[in-house]
């Protein structure tokens, strides 16, 4: 058996070994077990040591967004040089990026769940709730014009990115497939592009490079992360199994 694609992941560069753990994906690749071999995260200094060391990345599983474009800072220039696919979550913000929230006051209270947390705080470092209204309604204007929503014409434009092969959205229904799947159909012109543009030209943020600010322990986007989700999977499974045996 051969895997089509793996996607390696690596927390903390602080921690050693992760070109050498990569080598032997490499080996394993060339052993017949591997066809891909992919990235998830890693920010550009770190993939550089990987293609260095003769790592034959082929994509990259990012965030990206018109909410959050710091792939554009110095990602996109190294996966171009390399002929490396960008893989791309986040296209829609959790959901934000959708009819549901336009024209919405600012939410005050708790979210209700992590994921829109995490983008809330990438709405904050983009520019604020009132110039994310604004985006949101250049985005409604593009989709009453093509006939489409929200959510896909964002993704659709950063399809249109260079280097992006894919967008990696995720479905909490099985009435949004329809929607997901007109997606490919989609055209944007550059009368569109322009009104996108318009207003993520204002953006403040977020800074840095891929990933930068979750591996920041100490800042906002890393005190919402989960770091040991091997050990918080590992306790669970023993809870499993004491359970079992009792």
């Amino acid at each position: 058996e051969c895997l089509d694609l793996v996607q390696f992941h690596w927390w903390d560069f602080a921690l050693p070994r992760y070109v050498e753990t990569a080598l032997e994906l490499d080996r394993l690749q060339r052993a017949g077990k591997i066809a891909r071999l992919g990235v998830t995260n890693f920010d550009t200094l770190h993939l550089d040591e990987l293609l260095a060391a003769g790592v034959p990345v082929v994509a990259h599983q990012l965030q990206y967004s018109l909410v959050d474009d710091r792939p554009r800072a110095t990602m996109v220039a190294c996966c171009r040089d390399h002929g490396i696919a960008l893989l791309c979550y986040g296209t829609v913000g959790g959901g934000f990026l959708s009819e549901h929230w336009l024209g919405r006051p600012e939410p005050s209270a708790a979210l209700a769940n992590r994921s829109l947390t995490k983008y809330k705080l990438i709405i904050d470092d983009f520019g604020g709730w009132a110039l994310f209204q604004e985006l949101l309604t250049a985005l409604a204007g593009i989709a009453r014009k093509r006939g489409s929503d929200i959510a896909s014409v964002a993704t659709r434009a950063v399809l249109d990115l260079p280097q992006v092969a894919a967008a990696v959205v995720g479905a909490t229904s099985a009435a949004h497939l329809p929607a997901h799947a007109s997606i490919d159909a989609l055209r944007l012109d550059a009368e569109d592009r322009a009104a996108i543009a318009s207003v993520t030209d204002r953006r403040r943020g977020p800074k840095g490079d891929v990933y930068e600010l979750e591996r920041d322990r100490t800042g906002p986007h890393g005190a919402i992360m989960k770091y040991n989700s091997n050990a918080l999977a590992s306790d669970g499974a023993a809870d499993v199994v004491r359970a079992q045996t009792k």
